[in-house]
């Protein structure tokens, strides 16, 4: 009787990786997460879902990884839906939902396994991400409210970052190097036990950029899963690389994230409180609009050509803004 082979062990963690455009990060990112796997430091199982580059991430995976799970989606349908995609099947008793411009450090990984072997009542954890510059990335927030976009949107928050009122929501009132329990951690490293992960449905498909992490965290909160940031787990973080770019497109960028937002407070606080975000909002991109056109003119008297054709520029961006931001709807955060 020909002895039977053993079924291979269930990895520590599935990891789930969106690509768009970033054929360069995506390879270093992979290559950190395998040196955290040769090293013993956990088991891994990687899931990446392309989201229709055109810049050969697709044939980099297959050609340098042939280990890695790759969906290759045909178009973008938005990062919270394909990170559902990259998941299903998953094998790993945790999750880990990571940027695709973002690099694992040493010991990174096993710090969050452990702390979630050993707290089997929480759901998420966070890292501390780290900036190309050094400099610590704000990666935990509060529970988003009216209030606290009112101080973004009117300059407060950056003026008073350390006011316990002001700083609030993006917790700049702490140094960020404690382990605390929060209300959400970044969408760009979640590592989230997978039975929490399946009992919430995992991210709302409704949005397509942006505030998809927010939702997951309140979701996964209002289920009874608790959500703890970790400094100790560091992961670098190229911050913004598949959504930079010129002025048009980062009108875009922060459109869409104002109709996720928008979308957010009217389906979880009701139509009123929907549109009283959308005004603050409106508020914000005038406010900047005006900012940026007082500025230029004041280059222009000044005859300071660089700043004039920057502010130019910002004055193009928030005008563009304000109309995307006038025109939306309450409606699913889809693809502008």
């Amino acid at each position: 009787m020909t002895p039977q082979a053993a079924a291979p062990a269930q990895p520590d963690i599935t990891v789930s990786i969106v690509s768009y455009n970033t054929r360069e990060l995506l390879r270093a990112c992979l290559q950190s997460l395998l040196a955290r796997h040769e090293a013993d430091e956990v088991t891994l199982e990687i899931a990446v879902a392309d989201n229709g580059s055109t810049d050969g991430s697709i044939e980099m995976v297959r050609r340098e990884f042939p280990a890695v799970r790759l969906t290759a989606v045909g178009r973008n349908i938005g990062y919270g839906r394909a990170n559902n995609t990259a998941l299903e099947g998953a094998w790993g008793r945790y999750y880990l939902v990571l940027n695709s411009d973002t690099e694992v450090e040493a010991g990174a990984l096993a710090v969050m396994r452990d702390f979630m072997d050993e707290h089997s009542e929480i759901g998420c954890v966070g890292a501390q991400l780290i900036l190309p510059d050094g400099n610590i990335q704000g990666s935990c927030a509060g529970d988003p409210s009216l209030r606290a976009f009112f101080w973004e949107q009117t300059y407060l928050d950056k003026l008073l970052p350390r006011h316990p009122v002001f700083g609030a929501y993006l917790k700049s009132d702490w140094d960020h190097f404690s382990r605390r329990e929060v209300e959400q951690v970044c969408g760009a490293c979640l590592f989230v036990r997978g039975e929490a992960f399946r009992a919430i449905g995992g991210f709302d498909p409704a949005y397509f950029m942006y505030f998809e992490d927010t939702d997951f965290c309140v979701r996964l909160r209002r289920a009874g899963w608790p959500i703890w940031f970790l400094p100790e787990a560091r992961i670098r973080h190229h911050m913004g690389a598949s959504s930079s770019g010129e002025w048009r497109q980062r009108a875009r960028m922060i459109a869409a994230y104002n109709k996720s937002r928008y979308y957010y407070f009217t389906r979880n606080e009701g139509a009123m409180r929907g549109r009283l975000l959308k005004a603050i909002v409106l508020l914000g991109a005038a406010l900047r609009l005006l900012t940026w056109s007082a500025r230029r003119v004041a280059d222009s008297a000044r005859r300071s050509q660089a700043s004039s054709v920057r502010n130019a520029e910002q004055v193009r961006l928030f005008r563009d803004v304000l109309r995307r931001t006038w025109r939306m709807t309450a409606d699913a955060a889809t693809r502008d």
